[in-house]
């Protein structure tokens, strides 16, 4: 089988045929026509295999029997047999993701739902980004860094809250991220790396230590209608990975903080964030 790489069987595959099924059909294309007793000499597959298979691929309309002593089996054109795989698949996934879509809207809460789940890779992170985004009902708030600037930008919302804050200093961004997001909802921000790295008045001595280790350009939190929490920490590191949950409690202390932020980055309101320290130093200052 030397004229059939593994490469197509592989994709052959990945179309929806079995390992046989690649293997006889491939093997069909190169004779133009055979038998079966010369596919099971040239495949080295077993005469029911075979058999099995030339039954899978008529019945597919890939393959072509004609009747003679013995049956002779004929391959359809490469182009109509890919056409056939893809209509075949396209069908499926129209199916499955209307038959998905509609468990989804019945899903059942559980309490594992108040687990803390880790994704890792940026391939994952952006399709959980996205699908996160598409599937917002009532309101998105959202904080990035530059690197997964490009997972939002052609993200598909409907028109509601959004509020979007990018730690940026690519000029003239904060324009094309109102274009790409027109509807009367939107509240967009963007705010430069230096003006994010300037302290906050409630920060504590060990603040600027800590930012040396942070990469502001990595961060992310994202919070979709108060149920779905993605959240990467500003550290600065090659591999990332997103913590994931839809606690309660971790959601709204993670909206509590943005809408600090929110306050700060975009008021101009530097909020007074006393600690214990300075509340027990106000009640001496009374009793005095």
């Amino acid at each position: 089988m030397q004229n059939i790489s593994g490469t197509l069987i592989d994709s052959l595959k990945d179309l929806g045929l079995s390992n046989y099924e690649s293997r006889i059909y491939s093997a069909l294309v190169l004779y133009n026509s055979a038998e079966a007793k010369e596919l099971v000499d040239f495949l080295g597959i077993s005469k029911p295999s075979v058999y099995e298979g030339l039954d899978r691929l008529e019945g597919m309309g890939l393959v072509v029997k004609r009747t003679s002593k013995p049956a002779m089996y004929s391959a359809i054109s490469p182009e109509m047999a890919i056409d056939i795989l893809t209509d075949k698949h396209r069908k499926a996934a129209d199916t499955a993701l209307t038959e998905l879509r509609t468990l989804e809207k019945e899903k059942v809460r559980t309490d594992k739902e108040d687990a803390l789940w880790t994704i890792y890779g940026d391939t994952n992170i952006e399709y959980k980004i996205r699908d996160l985004l598409r599937k917002a009902r009532t309101e998105i708030g959202c904080m990035i860094g530059e690197r997964y600037l490009p997972f939002i930008l052609n993200a598909k919302i409907r028109d509601i809250s959004f509020r979007l804050i990018v730690i940026s200093d690519i000029p003239g961004l904060e324009k094309q991220l109102h274009e790409s997001f027109p509807g009367k909802n939107a509240d967009i921000h963007v705010i430069s790396m230096e003006q994010f790295n300037v302290p906050p008045p409630f920060a504590p001595p060990e603040f600027a230590e800590a930012i040396k280790f942070m990469n502001f350009g990595n961060i992310l939190e994202l919070i979709v209608d108060d149920e779905e929490l993605l959240m990467i920490p500003p550290f600065i590191s090659g591999s990332v990975s997103v913590l994931n949950t839809r606690n309660k409690g971790a959601i709204l202390h993670m909206k509590m903080i943005s809408q600090l932020n929110w306050k700060r980055f975009t008021n101009g309101e530097e909020l007074p964030f006393p600690g214990p320290i300075q509340k027990k130093q106000q009640g001496n200052d009374v009793m005095n």
